[in-house]
């Protein structure tokens, strides 16, 4: 399987899902809370358009960053977590830690 195929088919059900499963929301407010769960829909909306290496790229750098804009208002030590998260098990992956996109999500955790 090719690091598309992995990735349209494990960003969600892998990446996102864990991360957002494994945050620790004891006392973080509900509103906060509403906005993490609008946030991880909208991320989990992006599987769709995973159908290159270029695509996930701009994923990476153009639609996470606009998608958890909000949340980093909110709090942003919970966003950064999340995409910690999230980018950690993207990368246990073999096919997305043997490809050019290792280098892209590393950067992403960089940027943080």
């Amino acid at each position: 399987m090719d690091v598309v195929k992995t990735l349209r088919y494990r960003f969600v059900r892998y990446c996102v899902n864990k991360a957002y499963a494994e945050l620790d929301l004891t006392g973080v407010p509900a509103e906060v809370v509403n906005v993490l769960d609008d946030v991880v829909w909208q991320i989990r909306d992006l599987e769709k358009y995973i159908t290159s290496i270029e695509s996930m790229t701009r994923l990476l750098r153009v639609d996470l960053p606009e998608k958890l804009k909000v949340l980093r208002e909110r709090d942003p030590a919970l966003a950064t977590t999340f995409v910690k998260k999230l980018v950690q098990y993207c990368l246990e992956l073999d096919e997305v830690a043997n490809s050019r996109l290792r280098k892209e999500f590393e950067e992403l955790l960089r940027s943080l």
